[in-house]
């Protein structure tokens, strides 16, 4: 069967986004299927280097300085998408793919306008589904935010009247709700909000074998003495270098612990910082084969990053920010005691030290590797390949 890819495009990477198709893109490769993407800007490269057929799409405008994400809505805004321009472009470019590429079914990614192509095409349409991305999402951030629903919905209104389709209220109908299949990279335990919704099924995760398993850098940990290694990443928000790279270091130096730290192509980072004793800093590394050699981690957040040391059985220590999708993935693990949600002004090197002391305690270690044992069950990408081909037939 021949499946077309459209993740979401932005002027930045989106690796969580791209990574996940390519995880389920891969598993129908070596199912003897084809995949094909739409895809732009950076994230063309990455999906030329897995060797998979794509055709260029729209990117929209780079978007304005980092502010706090509310709900989808505000997210889509900040990444203008609902520029009147772009959504046009996006649904020509797709319908330019679904005419070349004749696909048997659509898998979409935060792509607002796949549903439409979909629908346009008599296509069956299958999408990633999370708890945050769901119409009846109310962040405990933003209990009581005054709406930007109208001025997110409003271009997409229009075009779907133009295609005889019915309007929507809310940019979060276009992200999932309206398709045929939704899988969800999580658990029930974890996103319990989708339970109710129609054609939904939980697969655990959506990780990218060929990225998060590469080899380590062969120096990395050679000269690394203390007994427990520890990973962090932030990516960009409210954390930033100016503030781990004073609050690691005097955290962790001349401890039982050694820091690896992933700083990627931060903009305040045009040169990589220089290592202490016990911190070293790297721009990528392959996040499960780091994780499998690390007690415990410490990050902002990202969905992909919190199944990974689920996965592994490694406890983690989490500081979203004012991010509503990583506060609700810091809250949801430290409901199962997997973690420690960690508010932005407590992250101090006291009491990041501490935290990770309490993180080795047995009840975090063991509820982090019994998770994570379910996790696998559920199936992952060759799961989620499973569903989409199903969704075709």
């Amino acid at each position: 069967m021949r499946v077309l890819f459209l993740p979401l495009i932005t002027s930045g990477a989106a690796l969580g986004t791209i990574s996940r198709c390519l995880a389920i893109a891969e598993a129908l490769q070596e199912q003897g299927h084809s995949a094909f993407f739409v895809t732009g800007g950076p994230t063309s490269r990455y999906v030329a280097e897995s060797k998979f057929e794509y055709q260029e799409g729209p990117v929209p405008d780079p978007p304005g300085l980092l502010h706090p994400m509310r709900n989808l809505a505000d997210v889509a805004l900040f990444l203008n998408l609902t520029n009147k321009d772009y959504v046009r472009r996006s649904f020509e470019a797709e319908l330019t793919a679904i005419d070349h590429f004749r696909p048997d079914v659509i898998f979409s990614e935060f792509k607002l306008t796949a549903s439409i192509s979909a629908a346009c095409s008599g296509l069956p349409l299958a999408s990633t589904a999370c708890s945050p991305a769901h119409p009846g999402f109310v962040s405990p951030l933003f209990p009581k935010t005054g709406s930007i629903r109208d001025k997110a919905v409003a271009e997409f209104n229009c075009l779907l009247d133009e295609q005889g389709l019915s309007p929507v209220q809310d940019v979060a109908e276009l992200f999932f709700m309206r398709s045929d299949l939704k899988i969800v990279p999580s658990s029930p335990e974890l996103e319990p909000l989708l339970q109710e919704v129609e054609n939904l099924y939980y697969v655990g995760y959506l990780l990218y074998d060929r990225w998060e398993r590469a080899p380590l850098p062969p120096d990395l940990l050679k000269d690394v003495a203390a007994p427990l290694l520890v990973f962090a990443y932030f990516s960009v928000g409210e954390i930033g270098p100016d503030r781990y790279l004073q609050v690691l270091p005097k955290a962790f130096d001349h401890t039982e612990f050694h820091v690896v730290v992933a700083v990627g192509s931060h903009p305040q980072l045009p040169a990589l910082p220089e290592s202490t004793p016990n911190v070293t800093y790297v721009r990528f590394v392959p996040g499960s084969s780091i994780l499998e050699r690390s007690a415990a981690l410490i990050f902002h957040g990202g969905q992909n990053t919190a199944m990974a040391a689920l996965l592994h059985g490694v406890p983690s220590l989490i500081i979203p920010g004012s991010d509503f999708e990583r506060d609700f993935n810091a809250r949801s693990i430290a409901r199962i005691s997997a973690g420690i949600h960690m508010e932005a002004d407590a992250f101090t090197s006291d009491q990041v030290l501490h935290a990770t002391h309490r993180l080795l305690e047995g009840r975090y270690c063991q509820n982090a590797e019994v998770h994570g044992r379910y996790l696998k069950k559920l199936g992952g990408p060759a799961r989620a390949a499973e569903l989409v081909l199903s969704a075709a037939k």
